[in-house]
Formats: C-alpha cells, sequence, structure tokens
C-alpha cells in the first residue's frame, strides 16, 4: 500500500536574541559583571512564553459555483481573510458546480472558479481539496476528477486552446507556478490527506514551546456510499476504504475531520440525511472524530452530536431562509452567504463561521483538544502504510442525475397530491355528516 501524502505546514520563525560585548578595560568589575548580565538577559528571552502563534488554519467553502455577484463578494471576503489569516488550503464540501459542467472545455472553469477566485497577490493561490455533490454528478463528473491532473499542469484557456499537453510535465509546472487562482485537487471521489504542523504549546522556547501535531482531512462522497449508486462494487470499495482509515485514524492522528456534501445532521432544508445517520454516524463516533464538514444546505451552522462538531458550510453564493424547525443540536444557525474558518491549535479545535460581505466573525465555536489513547506514536509510520491506497476510480457513464430543484418539485408535487387527496377525503365526510 502506498502511503498517504503528507503535507508539512510553513516553518514558525522564533525570536532571536544578540549581545553585545564592551570592553570596559577601566572598570574590571563592570568587565566581569557584562557577561553575567547578558547571560541573564538571553536566558530571560529564551525562558519567556514564546509570542509565534503556531497553527493550521484552512476554510470550507460549499454551494459556490454560480457565476453571480454574491459568490464574487463572497469571494473577494475570503481574499482578504485568507491573507490575514494566513490560511493553508481549502475544502469544498461538495456542491461545487451548480449543474455541474459539461466537461474540461466547460467555460463555467473560468467564469465560475478561476477568474473569481484569482488574486494578483496570490491570497487563494493554495491546494484547493473538493469531492462532488448532487449537482456535480448530473453533469461531467469524470472531468472535474480529471481536472486535477492538469489543474497542476494549465490553465484551461491553454487545454482548450489545444497550447499545452498534459504530458508536458516541464512547462506544466511552469505554468501552474504562475497562476494565481486555487489548485483543484480531487485525486478520486473518495481520498485522504494527512498533514503536520507545529502548534503552540504556550510554553518556554528554551522548553520546545512548539508541539508537532497531525491531522488527517477525510474526503468522501456521499452519493457514492449511498445504496442509490448505480455502481455496487464502487460503492461497496468505498465502504471498505473509509472503515479502514477511520480505524487507523486515531492511532495516528491528533485531529480527524471529515468532508462531505450530504451533511448528517442539518436544521436546512435536507434536515439531514437518515441513511448518513444510520450507517455512518457510528462509525463517526466510533473513531472519535472532532468534526464532519458539509456543503450541501445553503446555510452556516454547527450542530454538536455525540461530541462531534457537523459544521454546514453551504453558503458560498447563496444563502437559505431562516430554519423553520432547528436540530436538537444546534449552536448557531446563519441564513446568509459567507464561509467557515478552522484553526488547529495544541488545545482545541476552532471553528469560526464568517459573513462573505462584511468578513465579521459571526459565531465561533470552541471544542477542546480530544484524547486518543489509542494513539501510538512509536508505530504510527507502521499504521499509514496501512492506509487505503489513494488512486483514481474509473465510474462509468450514468443516467443524468435529477438535480435537488427536481427533487423538491417532485417531493413537493406528491406532497400537494397526498394533501388534496385528504382534503377531497375530509369534504366528503363532511358533506356526508350534513346530508344525513
Amino acid at each position: 500500500m502506498a502511503s498517504a501524502p503528507v503535507a508539512a505546514a510553513p516553518a514558525a520563525s522564533s525570536r532571536s536574541a544578540g549581545s553585545v560585548e564592551k570592553a570596559v578595560r577601566s572598570r574590571p568589575t563592570l568587565a566581569l559583571l557584562f557577561p553575567v548580565f547578558s547571560l541573564c538577559v538571553i536566558l530571560g528571552i529564551l525562558s519567556a512564553p514564546s509570542s509565534v502563534d503556531a497553527q493550521l488554519k484552512f476554510v470550507g467553502l460549499g454551494n459556490w459555483g454560480y457565476g453571480t455577484t454574491s459568490q464574487k463578494t463572497v469571494a473577494d471576503t475570503l481574499k482578504k481573510v485568507a491573507a490575514a489569516e494566513h490560511i493553508s488550503f481549502i475544502a469544498s464540501p461538495g456542491s461545487n458546480f451548480a449543474g455541474g459542467v459539461s466537461g474540461m472545455n466547460d467555460t463555467k472553469w473560468q467564469t465560475e472558479f478561476e477568474n473569481v477566485y484569482s488574486d494578483p497577490n496570490g491570497a487563494l493561490k493554495m491546494p484547493f481539496f473538493t469531492v462532488l455533490g448532487v449537482d456535480d454528478w448530473s453533469g461531467n463528473y469524470t472531468s472535474e476528477a480529471l481536472r486535477t491532473e492538469l489543474t497542476y499542469a494549465a490553465t484551461s484557456e491553454q487545454i482548450k486552446e489545444g497550447k499545452l499537453a498534459p504530458s508536458d510535465a516541464s512547462e506544466a509546472a511552469a505554468a501552474a507556478e504562475n497562476t494565481g487562482y486555487p489548485k483543484w485537487t480531487l485525486p478520486n471521489w473518495w481520498y485522504h490527506y494527512l498533514m503536520h504542523f507545529p502548534a503552540n504549546t504556550g510554553g518556554a522556547f528554551i522548553n520546545s514551546g512548539h508541539k508537532d501535531m497531525s491531522v488527517g482531512m477525510i474526503f468522501i462522497d456521499t452519493w457514492v456510499l449511498s445504496s442509490s449508486f448505480p455502481f455496487s462494487n464502487v460503492t461497496s470499495r468505498a465502504w471498505e476504504d473509509l472503515e479502514k482509515t477511520l480505524e487507523l485514524a486515531p492511532k495516528i492522528l491528533d485531529y480527524i475531520i471529515v468532508v462531505a456534501d450530504r451533511p448528517v445532521y442539518s436544521s436546512g432544508a435536507s434536515k439531514g440525511d437518515s441513511m448518513l445517520q444510520y450507517y455512518l454516524q457510528p462509525l463517526l463516533k466510533k473513531a472519535n472524530i472532532d468534526a464532519y464538514i458539509s456543503g450541501y444546505d445553503f446555510s452556516l451552522e454547527v450542530i454538536s452530536d455525540d461530541n462531534i462538531s457537523h459544521v454546514s458550510c453551504g453558503a458560498g453564493a447563496k444563502a437559505a431562509g431562516s430554519a423553520i424547525v432547528k436540530h436538537s443540536g444546534s449552536l448557531y444557525y446563519g441564513s446568509e452567504t459567507g464561509f467557515c474558518l478552522f484553526e488547529l491549535t495544541a488545545e482545541g479545535l476552532v471553528t469560526r463561521l464568517v459573513s462573505g460581505t462584511t468578513g465579521e466573525t459571526l459565531y465561533t465555536h470552541k471544542q477542546p483538544l480530544k484524547n486518543r489513547p489509542e494513539r501510538k506514536s512509536i508505530d504510527a509510520f507502521n499504521f499509514v502504510s496501512q492506509l487505503p491506497e489513494v488512486r483514481y476510480y474509473p465510474v462509468p457513464e450514468m443516467g443524468k442525475m435529477p438535480g435537488r430543484d427536481v427533487f423538491v418539485r417532485v417531493v413537493g408535487t406528491i406532497g400537494l397530491c397526498i394533501a388534496t387527496i385528504f382534503l377531497s377525503l375530509s369534504v366528503a365526510s363532511g358533506v356526508s355528516r350534513y346530508m344525513k
């Protein structure tokens, strides 16, 4: 098995101290005392609490591909926040392009992704980890997966005009370096990515003061995991890989975060997913994951259930109205556009829901670092090597999926029919009683 890729967070800079030596020949006592004084100053600096605020930050952004003014407004706010907060990557929990894309040359790649999130200062020039959502599967889903190989090689304009072949590695690398938008990353329908980062423990620098911590980002496809997915062999493999990953994750990671399209629990329009509640939630609870990030519902929400933060980050371009009925574990529900900012520290996970128009924090949720007694650092490399291999599994073409709007219309029509039947029966019953 191939080991999972490991990315190291940028090393934190530390404060340095220098001393200036003076020769005081006329005063030998002072000359003897000065080195002692200098040593005390240096030791004082080294033993003081470190001012380096080391942690890992990333953004959750879902339901963004609409090409609207609202999407661009959120994107501009995101660029400012990303530059100020020094985020490391973006996690897009499905529902990327509304209606999906028609192929590699679809203009949506430029109008709803590259042009919107590009920045001359490179504010968002970072990995853009994603999974597919129901809208993406309704289009040419294969092109979204294959885009990963080309996104690090060329811009869509170069691909469309035939100026750059995917096999041209040297020119491809140069092209990727000159682009200022996020790097689309989707190596498979499901995958995992492991990272290490330094976290400030608040201790003295001379006593280290920093701790090397790890996080596993586990990306899953809720449509592939569904019993309705037309290719059962792919579904079975996806569940096998997920179960194996969640079994090993607590043994090697400080943080475990799962990213998917559909929510397990939600106060939004979906009200969660009963299949995920029955089959997935027990696995998440057993692995004691920290957070489950979804993007299906057009909302910003934090729900706490089984000591897991269920976070909805689906307001990247538009937002739904207020929730009529909230989940019992809902801590905050926002009905405006925005994104989620996650901060991983030595103390725990901090989740901030950020307004897409002002950049202000709407809500902050703090979750303490979880104790993982099963973690065995000495065997970490052995466990990492046992993780499922991340490789692309081709999925054959299938019939066009109905979008979420079609689903709503169908369910709404059925509901109206049922209501009409009940109303007719009630009227008939009333007339019958009146006639008697």
